[in-house]
């Protein structure tokens, strides 16, 4: 069904990025859009009939795009190691912490397996609520699933390939970096986990690694880079430069330092954001800009608004376009419908505007013409929907059911299904395994149970997350809240190394 929303229009065109005015976004039937125009334009064709929202005042964006993140674990809070007293050196040094496999493998395996799609409507809520129309690093699955936000990973774009990205977040070896640095000639792109740590640490070589091998092409994506000397970024060709995701929360929270964005910029590298994982990581990506504003602040990065505004639209849907031949990132014809609208708030340029929104300015989220969450009033066009209170107000989400897609999937119910798996793991699990073994037909089947495999964030292949020896022992935390709240400030102040910058956070919320 085509769409059409009515507010300030913040285009982000490339040939004036400062743009706002009063106009329409039109998006067609198949998702993308039609047209972007000033004040109260007839309608194109096609649109008579269509459904007009009009957010008044609200500022209308690009749906903001999460580069990073790890999603089967976002149904878990901030997690620490009561043992450890310095900053860890890499990504291989605290998945061998005590408290790992209890306090998130084991929980996070148990949740994926016993309630697989109640999880990822969890997390794909969490992602909408800031915001988030495309977000990357989704768990494997056997066959496709309802997806209500934009999955960078298995995007195809109108190609019916949806290879056109290639994600790792397991180290490769330099032969299949070679073969990555081949698929890059292509066109294709690859997101890759690269040098996770302190400067110096081990893992630096990581990034050379994929440097001798060919990789750093327009079409890489590094993520972290963060363990490197401010010299190597120099072995990135300024004629086929590409992109760093910086996920500023979690490397301050984990390594107590982060990625060396200056030395990055100078290169001419794009750098974009990632709110990474629960774990070790801000809810969604309108918290992560924060962070990235407060690093700004304090290593004199001297980052404006509108480039950390960039790093959550222009600058991934520019990386992202050369891999699916698609705008994205920008409201331009053609474009993918991936719209977010924001509450005015102040008086201060739409940019400043974006750094300081909390979830409370969050008015609506729209993927791929279709409105899938926002205020109760503004979504009633958007079809089958159920309510949920977000800062305290009541607000719409449209998460198909599972059961039967013509029907919205309560709150109350995903919700309710992942605390049953709390207070009984084993059961839960059991029951889960008895419904994938009474199931007849291949696994990659429509109807087959839906199975997921979860990435690993870091460390070797043993950290992946896998089966607890004693289901019955496993102990699963209470859902965290969907937005920044004080119990997440309560859990930030004294916990992770970085020496008190995260507790700033809190002051955007107040």
């Amino acid at each position: 069904m085509a769409l059409v929303i009515q507010g300030q229009i913040v285009p982000l065109n490339s040939s004036n990025l400062s743009q706002v005015f009063p106009g329409c976004v039109w998006i067609g039937d198949d998702g993308l859009i039609a047209a972007v125009t000033h004040g109260k334009t007839p309608a194109p064709s096609g649109f008579q009939n269509a459904p007009l929202v009009d957010v008044g005042k609200g500022l209308v964006f690009p749906g903001f795009i999460d580069l990073h993140n790890h999603l089967g674990y976002n149904s878990l809070p901030l997690w620490s190691e009561p043992t450890q007293k310095k900053p860890f050196l890499h990504h291989n040094d605290w998945t061998g912490a005590p408290s790992y496999k209890p306090d998130i493998s084991w929980p996070a395996w148990v949740l994926v397996q016993a309630e697989p799609e109640a999880l990822l409507a969890y997390v794909q809520v969490r992602a909408l609520v800031g915001g988030t129309t495309s977000i990357q690093g989704w768990p494997t699955a056997n066959r496709g699933h309802g997806n209500v936000v934009r999955n960078i990973d298995d995007e195809a774009a109108g190609t019916g390939n949806p290879n056109l990205i290639y994600t790792s977040a397991l180290t490769k070896t330099p032969i299949d970096l070679g073969k990555m640095a081949q698929a890059e000639g292509k066109g294709v792109g690859f997101i890759y986990h690269c040098a996770e740590g302190q400067v110096g640490s081990v893992v630096a070589k990581e990034f050379s690694d994929a440097a001798n091998a060919g990789c750093l092409k327009k079409t890489f994506m590094g993520i972290h880079v963060n363990a490197i000397a401010a010299d190597d970024w120099t072995r990135w060709p300024t004629a086929d430069v590409g992109t760093v995701v910086w996920s500023p929360f979690s490397n301050l929270w984990l390594y107590g330092s982060t990625t060396n964005i200056k030395a990055a910029r100078k290169q001419g590298v794009s750098v974009c954001l990632g709110s990474d994982w629960g774990p070790s990581g801000s809810k969604h990506i309108l918290g992560e800009i924060k962070v990235a504003k407060l690093a700004s602040d304090a290593l004199g990065l001297g980052l404006q608004p509108t480039d950390l505004v960039a790093m959550i639209t222009t600058h991934p849907g520019d990386a992202l376009a050369r891999c699916w031949s698609r705008p994205a990132g920008r409201l331009v014809q053609g474009g993918f419908g991936d719209v977010t609208v924001l509450r005015p708030r102040g008086t201060a340029d739409v940019f400043s505007q974006v750094v300081a929104a909390t979830e409370a300015e969050v008015m609506l989220v729209v993927v791929g013409g279709k409105m899938r969450y926002g205020d109760s009033n503004l979504m009633s066009a958007a079809g089958p929907a159920s309510t949920l209170t977000v800062k305290g107000t009541a607000r719409k989400i449209a998460v198909p059911d599972p059961k039967d897609p013509s029907k919205a999937w309560s709150w109350d119910d995903i919700t309710g299904r992942l605390d049953a798996v709390r207070k009984d793991p084993a059961g839960s699990l059991k029951k889960a395994e008895g419904l994938r073994l009474s199931f007849a037909g291949p696994g990659n089947a429509a109807a087959a149970p839906l199975e997921l495999v979860l990435d690993m964030p870091g460390g070797t292949t043993e950290a992946f997350a896998g089966p607890p020896p004693d289901p019955k022992k496993v102990v699963i935390p209470p859902l965290p809240s969907l937005v920044h709240d004080q119990d997440f400030f309560n859990a930030i102040h004294g916990h992770g190394f970085h020496n008190g910058l995260l507790d700033g956070i809190a002051a955007f919320y107040k």
